[in-house]
């Protein structure tokens, strides 16, 4: 029983094991190779349904894989129409295979406390950083921020921004294709922009939290 307990932990220790580089792989190149999800996934899975089967029934344990599966369904529908890479949604289905239930207690499943708390921290990020951007007030700065294309294209911290309207996602090979395609090839054309925010360390300073406020709740 000692031994399973512990393999509830490991679980905890590889969550971070594998969104530690995640995350500096993202913040780096907005790209994080899908075999670390594949591989993370199989380990996690394994040692989850060892590890937890102990300690709960079948029927008990395929609800909360289930629950934590269908947690994901948002971030998959965000994929599909553009406004989320495949890491993102990658990342959060590693993270519901690997820890359906919290070893430290609780009902929830972590990756919906997770999900909540990286989303929340993404958009309070996202709406400083446009507002901060923006010269007077729009509502519209909430989400974006008017910029030239040409400071865009050439100011290093602009490298991650995209265009607005755009629905493609960001390329580690050309990041500004957005912006290119919004100005129509003239840079004094403003561009409403926003950032393209690194989420999976978003995801990675939410765990610990969500994994606390859960065995709280």
């Amino acid at each position: 029983m000692i031994i399973l307990k512990v393999m509830q932990y490991f679980l905890i220790m590889l969550a971070f094991a594998i969104f530690i580089p995640a995350s500096i792989l993202d913040i780096k190149y907005r790209e994080v190779p899908l075999w670390l999800w594949y591989v993370g996934s199989k380990i996690g899975i394994v040692f989850s349904l060892i590890s937890f089967s102990f300690y709960y029934s079948i029927q008990t344990l395929v609800i909360y894989y289930l629950i934590s599966i269908f947690s994901v369904l948002g971030l998959f529908i965000a994929y599909i129409i553009g406004h989320m890479g495949a890491g993102d949604m990658w990342a959060s289905i590693f993270l519901a295979l690997s820890l359906p239930i919290n070893p430290f207690g609780g009902i929830f499943p972590p990756i919906i406390l997770t999900l909540l708390i990286a989303s929340i921290l993404e958009l309070i990020t996202r709406t400083f950083l446009t507002l901060r951007e923006c010269k007077g007030f729009n509502k519209r700065c909430f989400s974006a921020a008017p910029i030239k294309a040409r400071d865009l294209l050439s100011m290093k911290k602009y490298k991650w921004y995209f265009a607005q309207t755009s629905t493609k996602n960001i390329s580690v090979d050309e990041p500004h294709e957005t912006i290119i395609e919004e100005c129509n090839g003239n840079l004094d054309n403003i561009v409403w922009a926003q950032p393209g925010l690194p989420y999976i360390l978003f995801i990675l300073i939410s765990l610990p939290v969500s994994l606390i406020l859960g065995a709280i709740i």
